[in-house]
């Protein structure tokens, strides 16, 4: 699909389709004049090989079909060393808290829920106790 570049009277580029939609399979679709750059596609923050939407702060957000969603590491990065783990959209990790900030606090979710430190293992102690058993 051809999307069209548009430049604003601030620098804004953006690429859109015919529908209006943010869309640009080569780059981001839009690179704003602050630096700030976001990648779309079909009107979906969408990018696979790295974060969607790379702020000139140092922040960065890994988006997938319109959603915050990583596997393999945080979904948001903060540059003052805060991180969040996000999966198909929901705050989510398996392997330790959710949410890391860098004052020390720590939140532990699983598909959306928010729960104390003890009962996320004992969640994850019985997820691990169903597997083996299958």
């Amino acid at each position: 699909m051809d999307s069209k570049l548009t430049i604003d009277k601030l620098g804004n580029k953006i690429w859109k389709l015919p529908s209006g939609k943010r869309h640009r399979e080569d780059g981001p679709a839009v690179e704003w004049g602050n630096g700030d750059k976001s990648w779309w596609l079909n009107g979906k923050r969408h990018r696979e090989d790295g974060p969607a939407i790379e702020y000139s702060n140092g922040n960065k957000e890994w988006w997938l079909s319109g959603q915050l969603h990583r596997e393999d590491g945080p979904v948001i990065e903060y540059s003052n060393g805060n991180k969040q783990w996000w999966l198909n959209g929901q705050l989510h990790r398996e392997s330790g808290p959710a949410c890391e900030y860098n004052n020390g606090d720590k939140y532990w979710y699983l598909n959306g829920i928010n729960y104390t430190e003890k009962k996320y293992k004992l969640e994850m102690r019985s997820k691990k106790l169903t597997k083996l058993l299958k």
